[in-house]
C-alpha cells in the first residue's frame, strides 16, 4: 500500500510541526466546548477531549461553560457549518462503529487519528483500535490516552506510527497485527480536503486492497465549489482563506455523485451522504443547538463489496 506523498498528507491537520498540534487541539477544543453546553442543547458528549488541549488560550476558553459557549457562537458565526460538522461527524462515526461492532466487526482503524478519543469512547467494547498517525502526534497523545484508559478495559489500542514520507502505511498496519482477512472499519475524517485528487484515489485504491469484503469506510469531504472559489457560502470562503494563510490550503472537493463514483471504481458501495443540514436534522431535529447549517461539508459511509 502506497500512502499519499508527504507533501499532501502533511496538509491534513495532522502535520509534524507546531501547526499540526494546534490544528488538532482546535478540533479537540471544539468537541470539548460542545460537551460543556447545557444538556438540552448539547450535540456531543466527549468528556475526554479537553485532556488533549494544551494551548493556554484554548484551555482558558474551556475553563468555564460561559466562555466555551461564547467561543462556540463566535466560531459558528464566522465559519458557519464547520462546528456542526466537526461535532456531528463524531456522532455519526460512533453510530457507524456501534453498528459494525454489533455486526461482529472488531477492527477499527483511525487513519490520521489526531486527538480523536475513540480509543477511550470504545474502552468497554471488545475491539482493537489501530491509531495511525505521525510519531510526533502520537508522542503527545499516547501517554494521556493510556492514563485515561480504565483498568480492565475490553478494547485494545495499537499505536501505528507512520512516516508518511516513506509510504509505509500498509506495512506498518500489517506488522501491527491488522488482519486483512477480517472485516474492519476505516475512519478517515478531516483529511480529503487537504489532499490532491490523485492522492485521494490512491488511498482509496490501497484501502480496497487492504479491507476485506463487508468492511466499512467513513470519510468526510467538502463541496468542490469551495476549492474552485465558486461556492455561494461566505463562511466557506472565509475558512478557505484561513487555511490557505496557515499553509494548509483546501485542494480537493466532490459532489456526492463524484465521490460515489470514485468509491465505486475501487469496490466500495456508498450507502449515504450526510451534509451539515442533514446531520442537524438527524441529531438536532428541534434545532436546539442553534448552530448554522451552511451546506458545504459532508460525510459519507461506504462498504467494501
Amino acid at each position: 500500500m502506497q500512502a499519499p506523498k508527504a507533501n499532501d498528507l502533511r496538509r491534513t491537520g495532522r502535520r509534524l510541526d507546531h501547526k499540526a498540534s494546534l490544528t488538532a487541539q482546535i478540533n479537540a477544543a471544539q468537541r470539548a466546548a460542545e460537551t460543556l453546553q447545557p444538556p438540552g442543547r448539547r450535540l456531543l458528549d466527549d468528556p475526554h477531549a479537553r485532556h488533549f488541549v494544551r494551548h493556554p488560550f484554548l484551555r482558558a476558553v474551556l475553563a468555564h461553560r460561559v466562555a466555551a459557549g461564547l467561543a462556540r457562537r463566535v466560531f459558528d458565526g464566522l465559519w458557519g457549518g464547520l462546528h456542526a460538522h466537526i461535532v456531528l461527524r463524531l456522532r455519526y462515526t460512533d453510530d457507524i462503529c456501534a453498528a459494525a461492532i454489533s455486526a461482529g466487526i472488531d477492527q477499527i482503524v483511525l487513519l490520521g487519528a489526531g486527538f480523536d478519543t475513540m480509543s477511550l469512547r470504545t474502552a468497554s467494547q471488545p475491539v482493537t483500535i489501530f491509531e495511525v498517525d505521525a510519531p510526533t502526534t502520537q508522542a503527545a497523545k499516547r501517554p494521556i490516552t493510556e492514563q485515561l484508559l480504565p483498568i480492565g478495559c475490553n478494547s485494545t489500542t495499537i499505536w501505528v506510527p507512520v512516516d508518511f514520507e516513506q509510504g509505509e502505511l500498509c506495512d506498518q498496519l500489517l506488522k501491527s497485527g491488522f488482519d486483512p482477512h477480517r472485516r474492519s472499519v476505516i475512519i478517515w475524517v478531516g483529511v480529503t480536503m487537504y489532499l490532491t485528487g490523485g492522492a485521494i484515489e490512491q488511498t482509496v485504491a490501497d484501502l480496497a486492497e487492504l479491507c476485506a469484503p463487508g468492511s466499512r469506510l467513513v470519510l468526510d469531504y467538502i463541496d468542490g465549489r469551495v476549492v474552485t472559489a465558486t461556492t455561494p457560502w461566505r463562511s466557506a470562503r472565509r475558512v478557505t482563506r484561513v487555511v490557505a494563510r496557515r499553509g494548509e490550503p483546501y485542494r480537493s472537493g466532490f459532489t456526492a455523485t463524484e465521490l460515489s463514483e470514485l468509491l465505486g471504481t475501487h469496490g466500495f458501495e456508498c450507502g449515504e451522504h450526510l451534509t451539515v443540514p442533514t446531520l442537524l436534522r438527524r441529531y438536532d431535529p428541534a434545532h436546539a443547538s442553534r448552530l448554522a447549517d451552511d451546506d458545504w461539508l459532508a460525510i459519507a459511509a461506504a462498504q467494501r463489496i
